[in-house]
């Protein structure tokens, strides 16, 4: 998989650039604020549907412009060629065209341009809340498999379905029967999320935990596992009824749902150490990288492609062993780095970035 070109229009703090980029390695370097980011992350825009910085589609319109935001994107891969093309109009609403076919849901985007991103922020999968941990796991499955993405949105649909019962009807007597009917849709679906969930992490844990010997010279043991409610993976529809039903009593004191795939989480330790709480800030940032090396392997080995790697800010991050195994582990892979410097490879294509413009050099 190769991006060969980005055209960004009234995006961010661009009015107007075009760019080719190169199928190996692409070094974009310029000041703190020239709009580094804002290419990289016109590339992930168009991979998951929504920027990595910002909530609101409006914000991604240049400020002061007096028309809408557009991103058009070329992505090749072995057996097709496609056109990404998003739109922001100036009322904040996106219009997404695959090869010049406006599509009605975000779901018909996965899989057509794979991305793996990593920044200084997202050290905060392994310290943050596991909400961060869980973004982690559907936004890479959701690329690889778009029926995961739907049952995705299904479920919190549902969820938030569930939660109105548990807070509307509470004291009533039609509580249960209303809550019986919702719960074979929710249970349906939960079980499907928590088994994908777990056969994604079970996959890559033993590729992030050979990453994870090399940049440790063999000092670390890497373990992840995939963490939900006393869920029995023999019957996991079945001890999620039984479940729910458990909690049923302090789901209605509490008015919402206390089980399910929205609480879940991934343990990922280092010699037996839990890094979430204890990990050191150098530690949590080797799992990140071994979990995003890893991410990039499963991808080839669900679809048959590489995905391509965006890489913001992160060399000032790593020592001269983690940058070692990094670009050790990406020989063949597209990939887009971001920095203030113009650091040397062997072999790349170099772009600065300046008033505006992306120059290669």
């Amino acid at each position: 998989m190769e991006v060969t070109t980005v055209e960004l229009q009234n995006f961010l703090s661009y009015t107007q650039a075009k760019v080719f980029f190169d199928k190996g390695l692409n070094v974009v370097y310029g000041q703190n604020a020239a709009g580094k980011t804002n290419l990289i992350d016109s590339v992930y825009l168009c991979s998951v549907g929504r920027s990595s910085r910002h909530n609101r589609d409006k914000d991604l319109i240049k400020w002061g412009a007096d028309a809408g935001a557009k991103v058009t994107l070329t992505v090749k891969k072995r057996f097709s060629k496609h056109t990404i093309e998003f739109y922001v109009d100036v009322q904040g609403k996106k219009h997404i065209l695959v090869d010049k076919l406006p599509i009605a849901k975000i779901g018909e985007l996965m899989g057509i341009l794979n991305v793996v991103f990593f920044s200084p922020q997202e050290i905060r999968l392994i310290k943050e809340s596991p909400a961060d941990r869980r973004r982690f796991m559907d936004i890479g499955i959701s690329q690889q498999c778009k029926t995961y993405f739907y049952a995705l949105q299904r479920y919190n649909a549902l969820l938030v379905q569930r939660n109105k019962i548990l807070k509307t009807y509470k004291g009533r007597p039609s509580l249960d029967s209303m809550l019986e009917i919702v719960d074979t849709d929710f249970i349906k679906v939960a079980s499907y999320i928590i088994k994908e969930r777990k056969k994604f992490v079970e996959e890559i844990a033993p590729v992030a935990a050979e990453r994870h010997d090399k940049l440790t010279d063999g000092k670390e043991k890497l373990t992840m596992l995939y963490e939900t409610e006393s869920v029995d993976y023999a019957d996991v529809e079945g001890s999620l009824k039984a479940l729910l039903k458990q909690t049923r009593e302090n789901d209605c004191r509490l008015e919402y749902t206390t089980v399910g795939p929205h609480r879940d989480d991934i343990k990922i330790a280092a010699n037996g150490v839990d890094l979430r709480r204890f990990g050191s800030q150098g530690q949590q940032r080797s799992a990140v990288l071994s979990l995003k090396l890893a991410e990039i392997a499963s991808f080839e080995k669900r679809t048959g492609e590489r995905p391509i790697l965006l890489l913001d800010d992160v060399m000032s991050e790593l020592d001269l062993k983690r940058r070692t195994a990094l670009f050790e582990a990406i020989e063949g892979i597209q990939t887009i780095i971001t920095c203030t410097d113009k650091i040397e490879f062997p072999v790349a294509t170099y772009f600065n970035v300046q008033d505006q413009r992306v120059i290669k050099i």
